[in-house]
C-alpha cells in the first residue's frame, strides 16, 4: 500500500546556519544549514516546553489544540548544473540526516519521467544519541555520458542542458526502527514524540549549486512506500536505499574524526549557562536544624546547585538515599520561606551524581531570587555548604538596542527611568527561553501571544531577535489547524456541522481574542522586522485561519464577531462592563491587518492563480470589514459601554479614522451632514477625554497598561504617558522588583505582590507582557517608530524637556543611532531608510538638526488649544451669488482676505467670483467684520495672453505687522504704493485652470489693483528647478516679511494622483524668487485629515509664544478641513494632526462639503478672533465665518 502525501504545497524548508559547535568534520567537510519543514522544528521544541513543565511540577492550564511535528517527509533538493556532459564522473551529493532514506527518486523538468535513471545511495549510522540516531548519506553516481543522454532524451534538449534544475526527492521517516523516542505525560493526545525528519547537506560538487530544498509531510505509517505520484502527479521509478543497517557507531572519514560530536539543532539546547553567586547570605540556626537563606539580587532562571564539601562527618554515598538538604526557592523572600507543600509552585526536587553525594542540582530550572537550604544532619556543616546558580540565559546581543539617559532627563527622574528601562530589559531577556517568548519563567513557560503582543515590541528596541518571535508565531500559529474548517479555494462551504465547536477548539491559546491578535502580531512584526520571508512561509496558515473566523465566526449581515458562551474571551484580567466591544474592535483591527499582509502578498506573487486567489481573500476581507463598520456606525451612540480597553483600543486600531472617512465620504464629493459624520468625528476625542480621565475602571496588567500608554502616544499626550511608565513600572521597583510582574496595582505593597489566581505564592514576577518600557520609553521621549515595514520609513520627534537622550534601534537596514542634547539632535539614519521629523525626509547618512528649531507633536497640540472651540456663523457673510453691479452672472465667492488702510478703522476684503468664465478679484467693506457691503471690483482680468487672462486672485498683501493679533494694515513700499502678490490663471471657462501662475500687483489706493511685473515671478516653467510635487501647477501665494527677507508660502499640484502641498520662495525685493530647497515643507500626512491637500497657508507671529503660526487646509477623511502648524524658522513646521474645524461644524449645512482657505483677523474692540473661510455646502461655495468667541 502506497502512502499518501499531504495535499498542501510544497513548502520551502526553514533552513538553520551551521552551529559553530559542531566542530568534528571542520578540518574536512564544509556543514551546510540543516533544513526542517516549515515550523516542524519549532512545533517540535515547543513540545518538549510542554513536557519540561509538567515534570517541573508549574501549576499551569495550557489550553489549545497544539501541533507536533510530522516524523515522515519529503524532501527535495532543487540542483542546477549538476554534471557536466563529459561522462562517467562520479556525482556525489552527501547529507546528514535523522533517519534511514525510506525511498528515493531523481528526475529533471527536462527529462522523459518514464525513463529515469536509477540512483544509489550508501547510508552509514555514525552517531547515537540518548534519543536518536545520526545517518550519513552519501548519493554515489549517476551516469552522464553521450549514450545516456542520447537513450533517454526525448525532446529537443541541448545535451548541455540535460541536468540542469534538477531535483533528488528524499522520503525520511524518524519512526524506523532504529528511531527513538521521548514518551509523553498521559495528558498528551499522543504517547510519543517523534524528532521531525531534517536534513543537513554535508557536501556537493563544486560545480553544482543548490537552488532551493522543499518539504513536504507524509501521511502514512512508516511500513508503507511513498508512491511520486501522489507527489508530483506523474509517476517516477522508485529506488530504495541500500540500508547499511548493521553498522555500529563507526568513525567515517568523511564525518569528521568520530563522528561523535555532531548535533541537529533540534538536539541542542538554546541557551548559555552562567554561574552566578548570591549577594548575601543568612545563617540562621533552630532546635532541629540549620538554615541558609540566599539572595542572589535578582530574578534568575536556573538550576541550583549546593556544594558540600568533605569534612570529618560521615555523607551517605549511596544515591538511592534522601537528600542530606532540602530546597526551597522564590521569586520572593516570603515564597522562599513558605514550607506549606500546597503553596509550592515549582519542583523542589533535588538530584546527583551517581554516586557522588557531595553536589546536589534541583532536578527541574527554576525561577528564583532567593534560595533557603535547610540543613537537617548535624552530620553537615554549615560553613561547609556552598550554593550557586547555574542559570539559562538566551544567547542574545545585549547591546543590540540601547537607551541612555543623560544627566538632565526630564524632571530629574533619569535614575528612574533607566532602572525602568533595564528592568524591563532584564524581563524580555529571562522570558526568552529556548527561542520563544514564554509568558514567564515560574509560570507558565510557555509561549502565548498576549505575551507576544508586547514583547515583540520591546525587542524590536532592545534586542532585536527576529528568531523568537518567529518561533513562537510559528506555533502560536499552529494551534489548533488540525481542527480548522475553511478551504482558501472555495468560500462556499458545506453546512455548519458541529463547524463552531471545531472553530472554538482552533483558538490560538484556546483564546478567543488571541485569534484575532495573531494577525495584529504578523502585522506587527512586518512592521517592526520587515520579515518578508517569514510572511510568505506562514500566508498559507493565515490565510486559513482567517477565511475560518469570516466564514464561521462573523455575522454575515451585519460582520460583528459572534460570541459563544463557551468560548474563552480575555482581553484582561478584569474588565469591567462588556468584553464584546473590545473584542468587535479587536476584530475589526485583525481584518485590516490581514488585508495589508494579503495586499504585501499580491506585491510578490509571481502567477496569475496566486494573483487571483490574494485578490480573492482581499475581497472577503472588505467585505467582512466594511459591514462590521457600518454597523458600528448605525449605533445610536458608536462608544456606548465603551471600557477603558474599548477607548484604548479604538485609538490604536485606526478604528476611528476608518469610520470617520467611511462616513464622511469621498473627498471630491463629501457629505459630513450625515448624522454618521457627526458621530464618528467625536471619537477620537471622547477617547482621549475617557482614558485622560479617573472614571473607567483601571487596566489590570502591564499588558494592557503597555497598549494603554501606546494609545495616550498616538493621542500626543506623551507627558502622561510618561508620567504613567514612571507611576506603574516605577510603583513595582518600589516593592523591590528586578524584574517586571503579571499583573500589578497600584500602590500594591511588597506583601501584596506574590498572590494571584486565589493562590498566596502564584503569580509571575517576571512576565513577558511586562516588558513595554523597553519600547515606550523611544516612543515617547524621541518618537521613534516605524512607518512602514521594517524601517523603510520612521519617524522621529523628540519630547520637550528632555536634556540629553541617545538611543540605538536596530533594523533589518542598519543601526538607528539619535544623540539628543541641549544644543542639537544626531541622527545616524541607515541606507535604505528615511527619517521623517517635523515634515521633512533625512535620506541615509548623519544628519545634526539644531535643538533651537524642533517642535515636538505633543507641543503643537498644547499651542493649538487657543485657537479651538470655535463658535459658527449661521449664514454666509458673503454669499455665493453676491450682486455686484457690472458683474452679475457671479456663481461662486472664494479665498477671502483681510485687511485695512493706514488711519482708516473700515475693515475690507478682498475675496474672488467666479462667473463661469473665470476668477476676478472684488472688494468689500465692513464696520463689524460681519456685515459686508459695497462690493467693488478690485482687480479684473488680464490682456489676452498674459499668464492672468484667465483671472486674479489678491489677498497675499504686504502688512505692516504679521503678528496674529495685529491690525491687518496694508504697508506701502517706498512710501507710495501697496504690493500684492496673487494667483493667477492663463484659462478661462474653467474652474481653477491648470496651470496657475503667480504674479505682483501693486495700489495707490488699496481698491484697485494692476499687475505691477508683467512676467510672472513664480510658476510651473520656474525660475530654478521645478520638483516633482509642483510641476503641474503653482496656486495662491501667501506673503511674509521678516528680518527684511520676503517668504512666499504657495501651495501646488502633483498629478496624476492630484496632491497638493506647500512650498517656500525667498525674495529680498518682492521681484525675484528663489525656490526654497527643501521643499515642499509641509506635505501631505500618511494618515489623518490632510492625506490629499495641505495647502493655502495663511502664516502669522505669535508674540506670547515666540513661534510661527500657520493655518492652512487639509484635504482627508472625506473633506477639506481647518488645520494648523507650528515652526520657530518658518522652514521647519510641524502640524497638529487634529483640525481646528471640520467641515460640517455648522449644523445647517452651511459647510458640510468643505471648510477651507481661511483670513484670520483680530478684532481688539471685543478681543475676538475672526476667521473667515470658504465654506461650500448646502447652500453653494461662499464666504463663511466663525469666531473665537460668541458674536
Amino acid at each position: 500500500m502506497a502512502a499518501t502525501a499531504s495535499k498542501q504545497p510544497w513548502a520551502c524548508c526553514k533552513a538553520i546556519p551551521a552551529n559553530p559547535n559542531n566542530t568534528d568534520a571542520a578540518s574536512t567537510l564544509h556543514y551546510h544549514s540543516t533544513y526542517y519543514g516549515p515550523g516542524e522544528l519549532e512545533t517540535y521544541k515547543h513540545t518538549q516546553l510542554q513536557q519540561d513543565v509538567k515534570d517541573a511540577k508549574l501549576k499551569i492550564w495550557y489550553p489549545g489544540m497544539w501541533h507536533r511535528p510530522s516524523p515522515r517527509a519529503l524532501f527535495r533538493i532543487h540542483l542546477s548544473a549538476m554534471i557536466n556532459s563529459g561522462g562517467g564522473d562520479l556525482v556525489l551529493l552527501k547529507l546528514l540526516s535523522n533517519s534511514m532514506i525510506v525511498s528515493s527518486w531523481f528526475h529533471s523538468p527536462t527529462q522523459c519521467h518514464q525513463q529515469m535513471t536509477t540512483l544509489q545511495w550508501q547510508s552509514k549510522l555514525i552517531k547515537t544519541t540518548s534519543n536518536e540516531r545520526v545517518y550519513e548519506h552519501t548519493l554515489l553516481s549517476i551516469p552522464s555520458t553521450s549514450q545516456e543522454y542520447e537513450k533517454n532524451n526525448n525532446s529537443d534538449v541541448e545535451e548541455d542542458d540535460w541536468f540542469k534544475d534538477c531535483c533528488v526527492a528524499i522520503d525520511l521517516d524518524t519512526r524506523g526502527e532504529h528511531s527513538h523516542f521521548r514518551k509523553l505525560g498521559d495528558e498528551c493526545s499522543e504517547t510519543q514524540l517523534y524528532a521531525p525528519s531534517c536534513i543537513s547537506l554535508v557536501k556537493i560538487p563544486d560545480s553544482t549549486t543548490m537552488e532551493t530544498v522543499e518539504w513536504r509531510p507524509v501521511l502514512c505509517d512508516s511500513t508503507q512506500t511513498c508512491d511520486p505520484a501522489e507527489v508530483d502527479g506523474f509517476k517516477i521509478p522508485i529506488t530504495t536505499s541500500d540500508r547499511d543497517d548493521d553498522n555500529e557507531v563507526t568513525s567515517s572519514s568523511s564525518a569528521g574524526k568520530d563522528g561523535t560530536s555532531f548535533l541537529f539543532p533540534h538536539q541542542q539546547d538554546l541557551f548559555k549557562v552562567s554561574t552566578i553567586h548570591p549577594t548575601t547570605i543568612e545563617h540562621n540556626s533552630t532546635q532541629t536544624s540549620h538554615e541558609i537563606m540566599c539572595d542572589f539580587g535578582r530574578e534568575i532562571l536556573g538550576h541550583v546547585r549546593i556544594t558540600i564539601l568533605p569534612s570529618n562527618a560521615s555523607i551517605p554515598s549511596s544515591s538511592s538515599v534522601e537528600p542530606p538538604i532540602q530546597l526551597r526557592v522564590g521569586e520572593t523572600h516570603a515564597e522562599a520561606l513558605n514550607d506549606n507543600e500546597e503553596h509550592f509552585e515549582q519542583s523542589i526536587d533535588l538530584c546527583t551524581n551517581g554516586d557522588d553525594n557531595t553536589m546536589w542540582l534541583s532536578s527541574h530550572l527554576l525561577a528564583f531570587r532567593f534560595v533557603r537550604i535547610i540543613i537537617a544532619s548535624d552530620d553537615i556543616d554549615p560553613d561547609e555548604v556552598t550554593i550557586a546558580c547555574l542559570s539559562q540565559e538566551a544567547e542574545i546581543d545585549n547591546n543590540a538596542g540601547s537607551l541612555d539617559f543623560g544627566p538632565n532627563a526630564p524632571s530629574g527622574n533619569n535614575i528612574l527611568d533607566r532602572n525602568i528601562w533595564d528592568c524591563a530589559a532584564a524581563t524580555l531577556k529571562l522570558c526568552i527561553h529556548q527561542n520563544f517568548i514564554v509568558d514567564g519563567i515560574k509560570r507558565d513557560r510557555l509561549p502565548w501571544l498576549g505575551d507576544v503582543v508586547v514583547s515583540l515590541m520591546a525587542n524590536a528596541y532592545s534586542f532585536h531577535d527576529m528568531e523568537c518571535i518567529r518561533w513562537s508565531l510559528s506555533v502560536l500559529g499552529r494551534c489548533g489547524m488540525e481542527k480548522l474548517y475553511g478551504n482558501t479555494n472555495n468560500y462556499a462551504l458545506e453546512e455548519e456541522v458541529d463547524a463552531r465547536v471545531q472553530v472554538a477548539e482552533s483558538h490560538v491559546n484556546g483564546i478567543v481574542d488571541y485569534s484575532l491578535w495573531f494577525f495584529i502580531c504578523h502585522w506587527l512584526y512586518q512592521r517592526y522586522f520587515g520579515d518578508e520571508s517569514f510572511l510568505r512561509q506562514e500566508w498559507s496558515l493565515l490565510e486559513t485561519r482567517l477565511v475560518n473566523l469570516i466564514q464561521w465566526c462573523s455575522d454575515k449581515n451585519k460582520g460583528w464577531f459572534i460570541e459563544h458562551e463557551s468560548e474563552w474571551i480575555f482581553i484582561d484580567w478584569t474588565v469591567e462592563g462588556d468584553k464584546s466591544i473590545p473584542l468587535q474592535i479587536l476584530w475589526w483591527w485583525a481584518l485590516d491587518c490581514a488585508h495589508d499582509l494579503a495586499k504585501s502578498m499580491l506585491l510578490v506573487a509571481t502567477d496569475d492563480e496566486s494573483k487571483e486567489a490574494l485578490n480573492s481573500v482581499v475581497e472577503l476581507i472588505k467585505d467582512a470589514q466594511s459591514k462590521l463598520e457600518t454597523s458600528l456606525l448605525e449605533r445610536d451612540n458608536i462608544q456606548a459601554g465603551y471600557t477603558r480597553h474599548a477607548h484604548l483600543l479604538g485609538v490604536l486600531s485606526g478604528l476611528y479614522s476608518c469610520l470617520d472617512d467611511r462616513a464622511s465620504g469621498d473627498w471630491w464629493d463629501p457629505d459630513t451632514s450625515d448624522e454618521r459624520g457627526r458621530k464618528s468625528r467625536k471619537l477620537v476625542e471622547e477617547s482621549r477625554a475617557a482614558l485622560l480621565g479617573k472614571d473607567l475602571a483601571a487596566v489590570a496588567t502591564p499588558y494592557m497598561k503597555h497598549l494603554e500608554c501606546l494609545s495616550l502616544i498616538r493621542l500626543d499626550e506623551r507627558s502622561t504617558a510618561l508620567d504613567q511608565v514612571r507611576k506603574y513600572w516605577g510603583g513595582m521597583l518600589e516593592t523591590g522588583a528586578t524584574t517586571f510582574y503579571e499583573a500589578f496595582n497600584e500602590g500594591e505593597a511588597i506583601s501584596d505582590v506574590a498572590a494571584f489566581y486565589d493562590r498566596p505564592l502564584a503569580r509571575s514576577l517576571c512576565h513577558a507582557w511586562s516588558a513595554g518600557p523597553c519600547a515606550l520609553y523611544p516612543e515617547i521621549l524621541l518618537g521613534i517608530r516605524p512607518l512602514s515595514d521594517g524601517w523603510k520609513e520612521w519617524a522621529c520627534s523628540p519630547i520637550e524637556g528632555v536634556s540629553s537622550v541617545t538611543s540605538e534601534v536596530n533594523t533589518m537596514c542598519g543601526t538607528i543611532r539619535i544623540d539628543l542634547n541641549q544644543t542639537q539632535l544626531r541622527v545616524s539614519v541607515p541606507d535604505g531608510t528615511t527619517m521623517k521629523l517635523m515634515n521633512k525626509s533625512y535620506e541615509g547618512g548623519l544628519h545634526c538638526i539644531p535643538r533651537s528649531v524642533l517642535i515636538s507633536s505633543e507641543l503643537t497640540t498644547q499651542w493649538s488649544k487657543k485657537y479651538r472651540n470655535w463658535h459658527y456663523h449661521d449664514k454666509h457673510v458673503i454669499p455665493p451669488n453676491p450682486i455686484i453691479a457690472g458683474h452679475e452672472g457671479i456663481q461662486m465667492t472664494d479665498v477671502p482676505t483681510v485687511f485695512q488702510l493706514p488711519g482708516d478703522e473700515t475693515f475690507y476684503m478682498s475675496f474672488i467670483g467666479f462667473d463661469g468664465t473665470g476668477y476676478q478679484s472684488f472688494i468689500a467693506e465692513s464696520s463689524d467684520l460681519v456685515q459686508w457691503t459695497k462690493f467693488r471690483l478690485a482687480m479684473g482680468y488680464g490682456e489676452e495672453r498674459s499668464f492672468d487672462h484667465g483671472g486674479v486672485v489678491l489677498g497675499a498683501y504686504h502688512y505692516e505687522s504679521y503678528h496674529i493679533d495685529a491690525p491687518r494694515v496694508l504697508k506701502k513700499a517706498n512710501g507710495d504704493k501697496f504690493l500684492s502678490l496673487y494667483g493667477a490663471y492663463e484659462k478661462k471657462n474653467t474652474y481653477e485652470p491648470d496651470p496657475g501662475y503667480q504674479g505682483l500687483a501693486s495700489s495707490s489706493d488699496g481698491m484697485n489693483w494692476k499687475r505691477e511685473k508683467d512676467e510672472s515671478i513664480l510658476s510651473i516653467h520656474g525660475p530654478g528647478e521645478v520638483s516633482n510635487w509642483e510641476k503641474h501647477s503653482i496656486y495662491q501665494p501667501w506673503l511674509v516679511e521678516h528680518d527684511g527677507v520676503y517668504y512666499n508660502f504657495y501651495n501646488a499640484k502633483q498629478m496624476p494622483e492630484w496632491i497638493e502641498q506647500i512650498g517656500m520662495a525667498k525674495s529680498q525685493c518682492l521681484y525675484e524668487w528663489e525656490r526654497q530647497n527643501d521643499n515642499p515643507i509641509l506635505s501631505v500626512s500618511r494618515d489623518g485629515f490632510d492625506t490629499q491637500f495641505c495647502s493655502d497657508a495663511k502664516v502669522f507671529w505669535d508674540d506670547v509664544e515666540k513661534h510661527w503660526v500657520m493655518f492652512f487646509y487639509g484635504v482627508g477623511r472625506g473633506a477639506a478641513h481647518i488645520m494648523i502648524a507650528f515652526s520657530r524658522d518658518l522652514i521647519h513646521w510641524e502640524r497638529d494632526t487634529t483640525p481646528l474645524y471640520q467641515a460640517g461644524g455648522n449644523p445647517s449645512g452651511l459647510d458640510k462639503k468643505y471648510a477651507h482657505k481661511v483670513s484670520l483677523v483680530y478684532n481688539p474692540r471685543n478681543e475676538t478672533l475672526y476667521m473667515f473661510y470658504c465654506a461650500v455646502g448646502d447652500e453653494g461655495r461662499g464666504i463663511g465665518l466663525i469666531t473665537s468667541k460668541p458674536l
